[in-house]
């Protein structure tokens, strides 16, 4: 159940008004991040539809994980570690289609369900019998339109991890979305600077003046799910809005909530997804260094879309890609101020209260052991 708040709250109750500058500056913190919490979370790896046709793959490899997910001839889906059992050498790079993942270096093959095809010149390994080295198979699960997995030795139960939030994705058929635009961008950034600017509301009125604060005459409402983090917005709040809803909301049923705000998931610890009945968009937030992030970007429409809904769309991706451009742009600015020892602690505002929240998950992760 989510613990729901309808405003944005006085930050104390989600805990400390500070966050320590080091966090997204320090090389040691960042590989506590990747083995404390990166690895041993559940992660999306690829959007299901890369993988969506039997005989296919995708490869995620970020941040020292390395994960090949496939879809074999039966329709099967599965994960393993993206490494030959024999030199460990990476098996496959990006995505598409394949009757079986083959080394580059010495020629072994697996079939996409793990198994063990063959080996050159077997004899050779003596009385090694290597015929059950097969794949190591890595947990995975489908929700939202996407793929997770878990590297962890003992997973916890994927139904609690987005326990509520599943319910509340039902009615939006995301496994039927399909990417407008899907790529890659590499930014001089820390990672979670990135994230927490994609649910900080603190800086919509002055970076985003001319765009979002522009057309919202509220604050969004927060709720939380765990770990994770849901937000909703009421953009454009217009009187035509309504009947622009009722033609773009195939799939349902959906609450009037559903059809006239934006939904936004923060799913601990990298992904977001900002959701309407007519798009989605998946971000997700991949360490590379300290400083620089590597920002997995879809913008989906659904599959099928027509007429004003695919227009609508469309304006909406439109829309999305300029305001990425200008939080990037003063991202980048203020990367070069953390990098600086001139502010050690950062003061959070009321409307950060969703920042605040997630440093307290992420420290709880990163005290663990």
């Amino acid at each position: 159940m989510a613990d729901e708040i309808h405003a944005l709250p006085r930050i104390e109750r989600f805990g400390d008004r500070t966050v320590d500058a080091s966090r997204y500056t320090d090389r040691q913190i960042l590989e506590m991040e990747v083995e404390r919490v990166f690895k041993r979370s559940w992660i999306v790896a690829t959007p299901t539809w890369k993988v969506a046709e039997p005989n296919t793959y995708a490869v995620l490899q970020e941040s020292g994980i390395d994960v090949v997910v496939t879809r074999d001839a039966d329709g099967t889906l599965r994960a393993f570690r993206n490494a030959c059992l024999h030199r460990g050498s990476r098996l496959m790079h990006g995505c598409g289609k394949a009757k079986a993942l083959q080394c580059e270096y010495h020629g072994w093959k697996y079939a996409l369900d793990g198994r063990l095809m063959s080996v050159p010149g077997s004899a050779g390994f003596g009385s090694v019998d290597v015929s059950s080295m097969n794949l190591l198979s890595v947990p995975v699960k489908v929700a939202g339109g996407l793929v997770w997995v878990n590297l962890a030795d003992e997973p916890a139960p994927f139904g609690a991890h987005l326990s509520g939030i599943l319910e509340e994705w039902a009615p939006y058929q995301l496994s039927d979305m399909r990417p407008i635009e899907e790529r890659i961008f590499t930014i001089p950034v820390n990672w979670k600077s990135m994230l927490e600017n994609a649910f900080d509301y603190y800086h919509v009125a002055q970076v985003h003046r001319h765009t979002i604060h522009a057309h919202v005459d509220s604050q969004p409402e927060l709720a939380l799910y765990g770990d994770h983090i849901r937000q909703n917005l009421h953009i454009a709040p217009y009187g035509w809005r309504r009947r622009l809803d009722r033609r773009c909301s195939r799939a349902g049923p959906y609450s009037e909530r559903q059809k006239s705000r934006l939904f936004k998931y923060t799913i601990f610890p990298n992904t977001m997804l900002n959701v309407l009945p007519y798009h989605l968009t998946v971000m997700r937030f991949w360490p590379d260094g300290e400083g620089h992030t590597r920002l997995h970007y879809a913008f989906c429409k659904r599959k099928g879309a027509q007429g004003l809904e695919w227009l609508r769309a469309h304006a909406t991706w439109l829309a999305s890609r300029v305001i990425l451009a200008e939080d990037v742009r003063m991202l980048v600015r203020c990367q070069h101020e953390l990098d600086s020892d001139a502010v050690s602690h950062h003061l959070l505002h009321d409307y950060e209260a969703a920042s605040a929240h997630y440093h307290s998950v992420l420290g709880r992760w990163m005290n663990e052991t």
